[in-house]
């Protein structure tokens, strides 16, 4: 017979029993790709299928057993891990340890209602209070909740993990609670869609990992799916009339977007042209410093139009008068809010601004601009607020970043700054940042790159025998002659982004006679013997790459991922996080 004929006959077989026989089998014809799995793998496993094999057979029947082994030796092999059913069975086995202490979720759902929902009220405290007291609330709500106050100073008290007595780090603990809203929310989906919604809007605040970014980014815009699918983004009425709370669903989740968007370097989820839903009118969310968070998100959704990639690159910002945040509190009657909460908004108002300023690059000296001024005086303004009330701040994840911020404008400064003391200041402001992501890390895993280039950078200043070695030169648009020596000139460009790096000390071209001329720190030379031996080449090799991660970090356009030349970069210390190196 004929091997069309016995696929045939094969065919027919599998038609009348279906995909599985009466004895739990599945027949796997050679047309199926999934064969060559079956036929390489088995002959390293004791399971009988590739042994029983003949020349001539059409496919392979498997019973369910066999092939759940296979699929496990195949995912093993790969990864070194079990398949995701058995990993997640495991790790609700071993996770029974890991959860949160039945006896702090009270105080951490306290903290969480006082420091975050104000600001960010995606939830009814209300319901979520009588259904805990009812026992009725989904466990991942519960969870995601912990998540996010767990993050906040006052929380630290409560990190408790199972029946243990001792505190955990906080990025030890929303670990093990992240992993399990994760695996909730990866099974059969059982809560209602706004629910569902809810806890990924929740879980997207959280971050840890190399992949930290993009999995925040999955999840807040799996959350604006399911609103697009409801319609909250129309503004439609509810059916259960709760159009209010809607409504501050829908705009926290507008929030969450376009500060991701910032944070994480990605487009908006959502278009202004696709919203429907009315701003709030003052007072009327019931929420005032939600409603200055807004407002000052709608500034920064304004901002972010300066970055988009047609934009011409020499549009350098916010030019014209830019709101303040006193006029701010005017319009929404905040005036009355909690210190640590005019704090905490006057902390995203100072990031917002700093991103104001379109910045075009390390080696590009700015104009004295209006966003310019801004952008220096308000990096200034966030470390100082940073430096004295960092442990009273609302534990939202735009903390981290705005120092972050504050640092790469303080190393902009340090390169561009023609003043010896302007430059003195500028390392002095990179010693505070230093200083501040390194207490960050204990809570924040964005802080963890960041701190470590900080460090980098800090070293280098410290042992250099002259600031003026890391200046950029001033130049005119047209090259020109300064200190006897020949200076590049420099135009509005966009940061590398294709592996290529830019250094402090950048090759150019041949001069007429023949000499290699560089154009970064300290002063140039014109023949090869006298750049060799530049105290520059020393250590500031280091340096590669670093004026472009600073640039693209002031960039919204691009993601802040790339960090591949930070190698040396030590994994987080969960015991000594909060003791390593911040006497510095």
């Amino acid at each position: 017979m004929s091997a069309p004929d016995r696929a045939g006959i094969a065919q027919d077989n599998v038609e009348q029993t279906g995909l599985q026989s009466a004895g739990g089998k599945r027949f796997f014809s050679d047309l199926n790709p999934e064969t060559t799995f079956l036929s390489s793998i088995s002959r390293n496993v004791a399971v009988g299928v590739g042994d029983q094999r003949r020349p001539d057979d059409i496919g392979v029947w498997v019973d369910k057993r066999e092939w759940e082994a296979l699929i496990q030796q195949r995912d093993t092999a790969a990864t070194g891990e079990p398949i995701p059913s058995q990993r997640a069975a495991s790790r609700g086995e071993d996770r029974l340890g890991h959860r949160p202490n039945p006896d702090v979720l009270d105080p951490l759902i306290d903290i969480y209602f006082k420091k975050v929902h104000p600001i960010l009220p995606l939830l009814e405290e209300a319901e979520v209070r009588r259904q805990y007291a009812r026992d009725t609330i989904p466990q991942p709500l519960v969870h995601a909740l912990c998540l996010v106050a767990a993050k906040d100073a006052e929380a630290e008290p409560h990190l408790r993990l199972g029946r243990s007595a001792a505190t955990v780090a906080p990025r030890q603990f929303c670990t093990e609670i992240h992993a399990m809203i994760m695996d909730a929310l990866r099974g059969p989906c059982r809560y209602d869609k706004v629910t569902l919604i809810r806890i990924l809007a929740l879980a997207s605040m959280h971050s840890e990992g190399a992949d930290a970014a993009e999995e925040a980014s999955m999840l807040l815009s799996q959350a604006m799916h399911h609103a697009q699918t409801l319609g909250i983004h129309l503004g439609q009425p509810s059916p259960s009339g709760a159009d209010l709370s809607m409504k501050r669903l829908f705009w926290c989740l507008y929030a969450l977007d376009r500060a991701n968007a910032s944070m994480n370097g990605r487009p908006v989820i959502m278009g202004d042209v696709d919203i429907a839903v009315e701003p709030f009118a003052p007072g009327e969310s019931g929420f005032p410093a939600f409603e200055v968070w807004l407002r000052i998100t709608d500034l920064l959704n304004k901002i972010t139009a300066f970055y988009r990639p047609r934009v011409r690159t020499d549009v350098t910002g916010w030019e014209d008068h830019f709101p303040g945040l006193e006029e701010i509190l005017d319009e929404t009657r905040g005036w009355d809010l909690p210190q640590s909460t005019h704090r905490t908004l006057h902390l995203y108002y100072l990031a917002v601004a700093i991103l104001s300023h379109r910045s075009r690059g390390i080696k590009q000296i700015p104009r004295g601009t209006n966003s310019n001024v801004r952008q220096r005086l308000c990096a200034g303004e966030a470390i100082r607020l940073m430096d004295s009330y960092s442990r009273d701040l609302h534990a939202l994840p735009f903390v981290p970043y705005a120092i972050s911020l504050a640092l790469s404008v303080a190393y902009q400064s340090l390169r561009q700054s023609q003043f010896e003391h302007q430059q003195e200041d500028a390392r002095q402001s990179v010693r505070q940042c230093t200083r501040i992501l390194q207490s960050l890390r204990r809570t924040w895993s964005s802080a963890d790159t960041m701190a470590a280039l900080a460090k980098k950078v800090l070293s280098e200043l410290d042992r250099a025998p002259s600031l003026a070695s890391f200046r950029v030169p001033r130049v005119s648009g047209v090259d020109r002659t300064e200190y006897g020596n020949v200076v590049g000139s420099y135009s509005p460009c966009m940061p590398a982004l294709n592996g290529e790096r830019t250094s402090l000390v950048t090759p150019l071209p041949m001069t007429t006679e023949g000499a290699k001329t560089f154009a970064g720190p300290g002063p140039t030379t014109t023949t090869a013997e006298q750049a060799g031996p530049l105290p520059a080449q020393d250590g500031l090799d280091l340096f590669d790459g670093i004026d472009d991660i600073f640039t693209t970090y002031l960039d919204p356009n691009y993601p802040n991922e790339d960090f591949s030349f930070m190698d040396g970069l030590q994994p987080f210390d969960w015991n000594e996080a909060d003791q390593q190196d911040v006497q510095l």
